[in-house]
C-alpha cells in the first residue's frame, strides 16, 4: 500500500514538473516572441520613412499596412508612412502645398515628397522649387551599384528632359513622362489604305486627301480641334517644340513665337481653307465638343480625326503618327528630403517600389496576388476599390493596370516603354534640361500668351492675309521683350 502511493505520489510530481516545465518553455516562448515583436517594431519605427503627398490625394491605410507587412516578411527593415500636406484643390496657388512642403522638410518632418503638377498659374516656378536645396541631388546614388538598379528602367533623355542645370532632383512620375506622341486617325470605311500612305505629312498635302474624300449625308470631315503643337505637320524628324506658349528649336537651340515662322504661316493657311468648307468648325486648341459632335464621333460619322481617344476604335482606323520626341517634366515626381537623416532608408524604398511589383502592387490596389486581381482578360477588376493614387507615388509600370472610363491601358509598360525607347522614328531635343526662369519678366509673359492666344484664330477671317499680317504684327510687339530674355538664358545654360 506505501509502495503504491509512493508510485502515485512519485508520478505526480514527475507530472507536475514536467507541466512546469513545458510552462516555463512557452512562457520564454512567448517572451522570446513578445521580444522579437518588440525588436520589429522599433526597428520599423526607426526606419520609417515619411512621404508628404497632396491632402486630397486617396491612399487607404489598409494598403500601407499591408506593403508595411509585406515589406517585413521579405526582410526589408524598412516601413512607409504618410503625411498629407494643405493644397489649393483648384490649382491656382502652388505656393499653398509648396509653402508647407518646404516647412514639412526643413522641420525634418517628412523624408520624400510628391512635388506636386506644374500649375499653369505658376510658369517657371517648378525648377527654381527644385534646386532651392530643399531636395538631395539624385545623379551620384543614380550611377552607384545601388541606384542603376533604377537607373535603367527609364530612358537616358527621361532622365536629362527631369534634371535642372545638370542635377536630378526628382524621379520621374510613370504616368506623365509618357512620350506625348500625336496620332492622325482615318477611318477605313472613308478613305483607303494606299490614299493615307500617299500623304507626304504635309497640311498643304492634307488637303490633296481631304477633296478626294466622299462624306455621307452625316459626315464630318474632321473629327477633333486643330492644336498650336500641330503646325509642322507629320515630319520625319521634328524641329521645334512648344512650351508656355514659346516655340523652340529643339534643333539649333533658339526660341521663336509662332508668327515668325513660315511653317506656321501654312498650318493656318490651311485651317483657313478647312474653315472656308466647313471641315473645321473649332478654334485653335477648343476642346470644347457638342452633344452632336460626339454623337458622330460614337456612329463613326467622319472621315478623320485629330485627336485619338477612348472613342476611337484603333481597328477600325488607319494610325499615321508623329516621331517621338522625348520632352522635359519636372512636375509630378518623387523627391527625397535634403534635410533628412533617412536618405539611405528613403533611397532604398524608391528601389523597391520600382524593382519590386509585388510591393509596388500592395501600395497601390492593396493585393499582389495576380488571382485576386484580375480578371480573365488580364485587367485589375473593376470590383477592386482600394486603391491608392498612383500619381502621390509616381507608380505606373511596375503595377497591374485597370481599363477606366472606356480606357484601355497596355497591360506590360515597360514593355511598352522598351518599345517607343527603340522607336527607328525618333527625334532627340536638344533643348533637354533647360528651364527658363520667368521671375523677372513674368508680366511681359503673361501679356505675350494673351496676344497670342487672341489671335491664332486670324485663320477663320474671311480675309486671312490681312488678318494674319495684323495678328502677326500685335504678336511680334508682344514677344520682343519675352524672347530676347528667355534666349539670354540659352546662350547661359549652354556654357
Amino acid at each position: 500500500m506505501k509502495k503504491k502511493t509512493y508510485l502515485i505520489l512519485l508520478l505526480f510530481v514527475i507530472t507536475t514538473l514536467a507541466g512546469c516545465s513545458g510552462f516555463t518553455q512557452k512562457e520564454n516562448h512567448v517572451g522570446e516572441k513578445a521580444g522579437e515583436a518588440k525588436k520589429e517594431s522599433v526597428a520599423k519605427t526607426e526606419n520609417t520613412v515619411v512621404w508628404a503627398v497632396r491632402e486630397d490625394a486617396r491612399i487607404p491605410k489598409r494598403n500601407i499596412q499591408k506593403t508595411n507587412q509585406l515589406l517585413v516578411k521579405k526582410g526589408y527593415d524598412i516601413a512607409i508612412k504618410v503625411k498629407k500636406l494643405e493644397v489649393d484643390r483648384n490649382y491656382e496657388k502652388q505656393e499653398i502645398y509648396h509653402d508647407a512642403l518646404e516647412k514639412a522638410v526643413k522641420e525634418k518632418v517628412v523624408d520624400v515628397a510628391y512635388v506636386d503638377a506644374c500649375y499653369d498659374t505658376a510658369l517657371g516656378e517648378m525648377a527654381q522649387y527644385l534646386q532651392s536645396g530643399l531636395f538631395y541631388p539624385l545623379n551620384k546614388w543614380l550611377h552607384s551599384t545601388e541606384g542603376k538598379a533604377v537607373y535603367k528602367l527609364y530612358d537616358k533623355e527621361v532622365w536629362k528632359g527631369s534634371s535642372v542645370s545638370g542635377k536630378n532632383y526628382v524621379f520621374p512620375n510613370e504616368i506623365y513622362y509618357d512620350v506625348p506622341q500625336a496620332v492622325i486617325a482615318f477611318r477605313k470605311d472613308h478613305v483607303s489604305q494606299k490614299l493615307v500612305k500617299s500623304w507626304d505629312g504635309s497640311w498643304s498635302d492634307m488637303l490633296r486627301i481631304m477633296d478626294k474624300i466622299k462624306l455621307g449625308k452625316d459626315d464630318m470631315m474632321v473629327a477633333g480641334y486643330p492644336q498650336t503643337d500641330y503646325f509642322e505637320g507629320w515630319i520625319k524628324k521634328r524641329k521645334y517644340m512648344i512650351d508656355d506658349d514659346i516655340v523652340y528649336d529643339i534643333q539649333n537651340q533658339t526660341v521663336h513665337q509662332p508668327f515668325e515662322l513660315e511653317e506656321f504661316y501654312k498650318y493656318l493657311s490651311f485651317l483657313h481653307e478647312c474653315y472656308q468648307k466647313g471641315y473645321v468648325t473649332h478654334g485653335m486648341d477648343n476642346g470644347i465638343t457638342t452633344q452632336d459632335e460626339v454623337r458622330h464621333q460614337e456612329r463613326g460619322e467622319y472621315a478623320i480625326a485629330w485627336q485619338v481617344d477612348r472613342r476611337i476604335n484603333p481597328s477600325d482606323h488607319f494610325l499615321v503618327r508623329n516621331p517621338v520626341c522625348v520632352r522635359g517634366i519636372l512636375g509630378e515626381g518623387t523627391a527625397v528630403s535634403a534635410y533628412s537623416d533617412k536618405k539611405e532608408k528613403a533611397l532604398e524604398l524608391m528601389k523597391i517600389l520600382r524593382t519590386d511589383d509585388e510591393i509596388a502592387n500592395t501600395l497601390i490596389w492593396g493585393e499582389q496576388d495576380a488571382k485576386k486581381l484580375l480578371d480573365e482578360d488580364g485587367y485589375v477588376k473593376d470590383s477592386v476599390k482600394r486603391v491608392s493614387d498612383r500619381s502621390a507615388f509616381g507608380l505606373n509600370d511596375g503595377i497591374f493596370q485597370q481599363k477606366e472610363e472606356g480606357i484601355t491601358p497596355v497591360k506590360d509598360m515597360r514593355k511598352y516603354r522598351n518599345k517607343w525607347i527603340h522607336y527607328s522614328q525618333r527625334t532627340t531635343s536638344r533643348m533637354l534640361g533647360f528651364w527658363p526662369d520667368y521671375s523677372s519678366f513674368y508680366e511681359e509673359l503673361t501679356e505675350y500668351q494673351k496676344v497670342l492666344k487672341e489671335s491664332v484664330d486670324c485663320f477663320q477671317e474671311d480675309d486671312f492675309e490681312k488678318a494674319y499680317q495684323e495678328a502677326a504684327e500685335r504678336v511680334a510687339k508682344a514677344w520682343k521683350p519675352v524672347g530676347k530674355k528667355v534666349q539670354k538664358q540659352i546662350t547661359e545654360w549652354k556654357r
